[in-house]
């Protein structure tokens, strides 16, 4: 254990660990709003506060996250497992995380299907084919390089929305859009998986934050010092309950149509003019492509120590198999495929939590 003391490193490492933090749990589905319709906008009215209670609940394990990882300076997912769930449950969850890579993988394969072919009058097979080419030339570049684009394109993802959000609130108080959706809690019902609020909002930030624990534990030794590290976690939690409320708030305003689209926050963008139609399916686009790209390194570079065969042959067996699974359609596979992942991961935030505690008192006993 490193302790709280003060290491040497660059400047403004809150803000850098908060980028990293918002640019891993915001993916397509996420900026898309397909996610946000099953956990939150299915509740009506108390969607609002699942919203509250998810961006909460970034913020504590965020920090939580991010305190274990710089007090063990962990440099892989697996060092930072062995203290959260011990040697019993480490290969199980690093299984876990390696098919969640997979499936989100295949989720923003297919979202790219929906994208052209809602967005661009394409087939969707098209814009799998070429989102899948593009993933498997970017996996295999490094993960430098797929860590410097979700960086540099986080801002982006979070500025649009907030952008589309403010003017729909302008508009609907002209009147200009439709009364807000009134029958959402007769959707709620339909998803098993998700009989009430609390519980969705829980799963939702269970199954976010598996591939938020691979990225804090990755880096965890080169974090300045615990402080600056629940600084910075505790802001990209903030930012991210913003987002959420973004989003839903824009998807309570656009009516049942946002019921009738695979991509609902694009129809909200399009419904501004077509300059924010054209900017939000540009930045989903590269959304898709850098998470994509980022599961497929992770998933085929595990693999290939397990298997002993070229990381580049891994790659391209991964995708052409995500690509085939994406047929199955994007709404189906986030409204089913996030919340079991979300129920398998809730050992793993359990285990965090528990962790954190144990530590602690620990380190209160021993002073």
């Amino acid at each position: 254990m490193r302790g709280g003391a003060e290491r040497r490193g660059g400047g403004h490492m809150d803000i850098k660990l908060a980028a990293t933090y918002l640019g891993t749990v915001v993916g397509a589905g996420f900026a898309s709003g397909q996610e946000h319709l099953h956990f939150f906008v299915g509740f009506s009215s108390k969607g609002n506060l699942g919203v509250l209670l998810a961006g909460l609940l970034f913020i504590v394990f965020g920090v939580l996250l991010a305190d274990l990882a710089s007090r063990h300076g962990t440099s892989s997912p697996e060092e930072l497992l062995a203290l959260v769930a011990g040697r019993a449950l480490v290969r199980a969850l690093d299984w876990l995380l390696t098919v969640f890579m997979f499936c989100s993988l295949c989720i923003m394969l297919s979202g790219s299907g929906a994208l052209f072919r809602e967005q661009a009058g394409l087939a969707a097979e098209l814009g799998m084919a070429i989102t899948a080419a593009v993933t498997l030339i970017a996996s295999t570049r490094g993960a430098a390089g797929l860590l410097s684009i979700n960086a540099l394109l986080a801002p982006l993802l979070l500025g649009v929305p907030v952008t589309v959000a403010a003017i729909s609130l302008i508009r609907a108080g002209c009147g200009v859009l439709p009364p807000p959706y009134v029958r959402a809690a007769e959707r709620a019902s339909g998803n098993l998986l998700l009989p009430a609020w609390p519980v969705s909002s829980v799963v939702y930030v269970s199954y976010n934050l598996l591939l938020a624990f691979a990225a804090f534990a990755s880096m965890g030794e080169e974090l300045e010092d615990t402080r600056t590290a629940r600084r910075g976690a505790a802001l990209g939690g903030a930012v991210l309950l913003i987002f959420l409320a973004a989003i839903h708030v824009t998807l309570m305003l656009h009516g049942e149509e946002v019921w009738r689209t695979e991509v609902p926050m694009l129809l909200a963008a399009s419904r501004l003019g077509a300059a924010f139609r054209l900017a939000y399916s540009a930045v989903l686009w590269v959304a898709m492509i850098t998470t994509a790209a980022a599961g497929g390194f992770a998933m085929s570079r595990r693999l290939a120590k397990r298997l002993r065969v070229s990381q580049q042959t891994l790659a391209a067996v991964v995708t052409l198999a995500a690509a085939l699974v994406a047929r199955i359609g994007f709404a189906r596979l986030v409204g089913r495929v996030y919340p079991a992942f979300g129920y398998l991961g809730l050992p793993l935030v359990l285990g965090l939590a528990a962790a954190y505690v144990r530590e602690r008192l620990t380190i209160t006993i021993l002073t």
